[in-house]
């Protein structure tokens, strides 16, 4: 049997030199190349290849729950809005999702004779929002366009909310928040720092000297950022700091769709 077990092994290393196939010891150091995963940067994530259509307003990536409506009869969806191509007709009496909003009608995704699509339709067909809903919609838009460009200069403005502070500028160095019957009220304290270099003489082992430098951490601004019912009431910068950007400004409060 060990004949056997050994020709066999000496007929496979035969083969292996005929084939140049790897050693056993170059097989188990050989690794599988590392594949680095896809960031996906902030700016990119709201993008879609989507041709949007002049004054709507999109749902996707402007809220963060889907928008349900009834759909109360059948209705011709299309794939702009002005109608040039028909994408099938959706069938009444069914739940749709609402993906934009224009003053002609609405884009939604629902069912059809050939499964589900997504087009604009007319609003004639479409039931489930109140009657402040489109107002309301475009003042929750103007205000998120208004945020957006505060947050890509990393500014703050009265009226914005705790999140959208901290999405501006980041985490706070400290926090605090305090309930009692007049409502919420949160302070976020953000202190600025820069590297001092000091110069001191040591010596070696030898008796020797030798200059080092140390680096030591000098306060340079604080700013201190207080909200009322999770709303900017007040910013209160010390010199070095100009989260402002020379002047405070003034965005609506939040809207609330539902």
């Amino acid at each position: 049997m060990k004949t056997t077990r050994f020709a066999a092994t000496g007929a496979a290393a035969a083969l292996c030199l005929l084939l140049s196939c790897p050693s056993i010891t170059e097989a188990q150091i050989r690794t599988s190349p590392i594949v680095k995963p896809v960031t996906i940067k902030r700016d990119d994530r709201n993008k879609s290849n989507l041709a949007k259509e002049d004054g709507a307003i999109y749902l996707d990536g402007l809220l963060n729950q889907e928008v349900i409506v009834k759909i109360t009869k059948p209705a011709p969806a299309y794939t702009n809005l002005t109608g040039q191509r028909w994408i099938g007709t959706v069938h009444g009496n069914q739940k749709a999702v609402l993906l934009a909003v224009s003053d002609k009608a609405y884009r939604v995704r629902a069912r059809a004779q050939q499964g589900q699509i997504a087009g604009w339709i007319s609003k004639a067909a479409v039931e489930g929002l109140n009657d402040q809903f489109e107002e309301n919609l475009k003042k929750f838009y103007e205000r998120h366009v208004l945020v957006e460009d505060l947050i890509s200069k990393e500014q703050v403005a009265m009226g914005m909310t705790v999140n959208e502070v901290m999405e501006s500028i980041g985490e706070p160095s400290k926090r605090s928040t305090k309930v009692d019957k007049e409502g919420r009220k949160d302070i976020l304290e953000y202190i600025t720092y820069d590297r001092i270099p000091q110069t001191t003489i040591a010596r070696d082992r030898f008796g020797q000297p030798f200059q080092t430098v140390t680096y030591i951490e000098v306060e340079t601004g604080r700013v201190k950022i207080e909200f009322e019912n999770d709303m900017v009431s007040s910013i209160e910068e010390s010199e070095g700091t100009d989260f402002g950007k020379g002047g405070v400004r003034i965005v609506p409060p939040p809207i609330f769709l539902f």
